[in-house]
């Protein structure tokens, strides 16, 4: 296990505790309760949000899945090529 997934397992349980001691708040104090239970429901989410929010674009994606066929086609006619050289030798 990395630090990153490590963290991501902290953030989750630490929001999930947060919740539970804010839904079982007094109904006097009902308002901090429910502000505790919204700050722990982001708190635990905040891994989630994070990923969805700095992950590539679509068009990056695709922008790499052309360079590596570039890649790729390039390497295999060098290989052809290299094959025929050979060949002719």
């Amino acid at each position: 296990m990395n630090l990153g997934s490590f963290s991501t397992y902290v953030l989750h349980f630490a929001g999930v505790l947060i919740v539970l001691v804010g839904l079982s708040l007094k109904p006097k104090m009902k308002w901090t309760g429910i502000s505790l239970a919204v700050f722990g429901f982001l708190l635990g989410t905040s891994p989630v949000w994070y990923s969805a929010l700095t992950q590539p674009s679509e068009d990056e994606i695709y922008q790499q899945w052309l360079q590596q066929q570039e890649t790729y086609q390039r390497q295999l006619h060098e290989i052809e090529a290299q094959k025929a050289e050979a060949e002719s030798d």
